[in-house]
């Protein structure tokens, strides 16, 4: 029965106690750089378990993948090894007709414990040298005892000796600290930016709850690249770090994914853009789902920190449960491309946006399977972890940069989704679910908010005569057109101003003034020098009379 009984952190170097009643067992594995790799060990063993002996297998198909889980004897998976290699350390004294024991560094200690038991203690190091940076596999043996096996070790795999921020990485892991660090600065420049963002649709009533998911989506991402950096701060610096900082860093980002995922199926829907509220039926099945995703996810990390073979690179995915992730997400673009139509067909006025929103966006839905497949299927295994590392960041990061865009409210935006304020919306849920937009399931009103406006000109005579004695005041469009009628802008207002008989129409200014042809102009009959309204009743001077009228969103920058 094998029972080890380990002290292991989540790094290169280990520390423990093995004690089992197996031959061979499997101790850990390390991608080391050609010639800059450095295997240092400090192991002591009793004397009765001697010889037991350190083995190096490396990952080529005749040495690890032809032994591990194999059906083979403890010699048949010693005679893989190569004595010209030097893949063998017999840890024992040094014995000129052994050449496994060459550079061992072991000694027997004479000096017997309280037990009165005789050790070997072993010291020394190996470097490798291939034509590529590989993975080796280490394991301990001692094929020609029935004792089983002891040792008491500390392990410490490097790479780089002269950098540090590499040092203590495997190979396939370089260079993951610097490509956490600048995406963590540059998501928070964005979460920066979508702030100030924010803000802008916050003082236009336009601040959707769907904008909210995509801050907190973006949030999460912040923060669980903060805690993946510390991480490997704290990795690169000592060789170990507590590996709940690096589960907390990736449970964050399967967060931000999720909320991100999420968000892509309101929108898909038209939620806050066609409509503000869903069908109880859609709610229920958007929280199947969601729940349904988390999860997989839990399982998927539970999986990978408990029941991943350490024998084996496995990517986070590789498992039955990692396959049933990329089915969730297809199914999800399933649904996502369906809702995007059904939306579309009902509402053509929004096919600028959900256009965008679909093309971009399936794209982001297959990314995930498609590298899924590749990192399993295509990517060496010896540099897998820090390219799949890379891509994931950039594709998160593109996702969230083009929403930025996408919902930017300026008027060079032609895409911007928003026309309802929040303010309209919550007049609509206090009304009984109706308004001038339509009702919380349907919105009426499409018009895009900001909309660029066109401006005309309008020029004011001083009096009635000027209009050829008709008591009519002539006015000029910007496109040379004869305005007959007017009306007095004030405060966002329209106003019917009279002026005194005996008293000149003037403006305050000879610059024209400029207002949109999209707000609802009330056409008035111009003013005679004699106080009363022309084809209208009298009134008497002076008198100013106001409209209320209902605007249109105005244009903002």
């Amino acid at each position: 029965m094998s029972l080890p009984k380990l002290t292991t952190y989540y790094g290169k170097v280990i520390e423990g106690d093995l004690v089992t009643d197996k031959n061979w067992i499997f101790l850990t594995r390390f991608c080391f750089l050609s010639r800059e790799g450095i295997f240092e060990y400090n192991v002591s063993y009793p004397q009765e378990y001697s010889p037991q002996n350190l083995l190096l297998y490396f990952d080529a198909k005749s040495q690890w993948p032809a032994v591990y889980k194999q059906n083979k004897t403890c010699k048949e998976k010693h005679s893989v090894l190569i004595d010209d290699f030097n893949q063998v350390i017999n840890l024992t004294e040094y014995k000129k007709e052994y050449r496994a024991t060459t550079a061992s560094g072991c000694k027997l200690d004479q000096t017997p414990d309280e037990n009165n038991v005789t050790w070997y203690r072993c010291v020394h190091h190996r470097t490798f040298q291939s034509y590529r940076e590989r993975w080796w596999f280490i394991a301990l043996d001692n094929c020609d005892t029935q004792m089983g096996l002891k040792l008491h070790y500390r392990i410490t795999m490097t790479n780089s000796q002269s950098n540090m921020w590499l040092r203590h990485f495997s190979a396939d892991q370089f260079y993951i600290l610097h490509t956490d660090a600048i995406m963590c600065a540059i998501f928070y420049l964005l979460l920066i930016a979508s702030c100030f963002e924010a803000y802008a649709l916050y003082t236009r009533h336009l601040y959707h709850k769907t904008y909210k998911l995509y801050i907190a989506s973006l949030l999460s991402e912040c923060t669980g690249l903060l805690f993946l950096v510390i991480y490997y701060s704290l990795y690169a610096k000592q060789g170990h770090a507590n590996v709940w900082l690096r589960l907390i860093g990736k449970g964050f980002e399967a967060i931000s994914t999720l909320i991100f995922l999420l968000l892509l199926l309101l929108l898909s829907k038209g939620y806050t853009i066609t409509r503000a509220r869903l069908k109880p039926r859609t709610v229920t099945k958007f929280t199947c789902f969601m729940v349904m995703s988390t999860i997989a996810y839990l399982i998927i990390f539970y999986h990978e920190q408990y029941a991943f073979d350490p024998g084996e690179v496995l990517y986070i995915y590789e498992s039955v449960f990692g396959y049933l992730l990329v089915g969730l997400r297809l199914l999800a673009w399933s649904w996502f491309s369906y809702a995007i139509v059904f939306t579309l067909i009902h509402y053509p006025q929004k096919s600028a946006f959900f256009a965008k929103l679909f093309l971009v966006y399936s794209i982001w839905f297959i990314s995930a399977p498609i590298v899924i497949m590749v990192a399993t299927f295509v990517i060496p295994k010896y540099m897998r972890e820090k390219i799949i590392n890379a891509v994931e960041l950039a594709i998160a990061f593109k996702a969230h940069l083009i929403f930025f865009f996408l919902t930017r409210p300026s008027r060079a935006n032609k895409n911007f989704p928003f026309h309802v304020r929040t303010t309209q919306i919550a007049i609509m849920e206090k009304a009984g679910n109706t308004g001038d937009n339509g009702t919380l399931e349907h919105f009426t009103n499409y018009k895009y908010a900001p909309t660029r406006h066109t401006p005309l000109s309008i020029f004011a005579l001083s009096n009635g005569n000027a209009g050829g004695g008709n008591g009519m005041i002539p006015m000029t469009a910007s496109n040379g057109t004869n305005v007959r009628n007017t009306a007095f802008i004030n405060d966002g207002k329209y106003s019917i101003h009279q002026p005194p008989p005996t008293t000149n129409l003037m403006m305050a200014s000879q610059k024209p003034t400029s207002y949109s042809i999209e707000s609802e102009m009330t056409s008035m009959t111009s003013l005679s020098n004699n106080g009363s309204i022309i084809n209208g009743p009298r009134m008497t001077p002076p008198m100013k009379m106001h409209q209320d009228t209902t605007q249109l969103p105005q244009a903002e920058e």
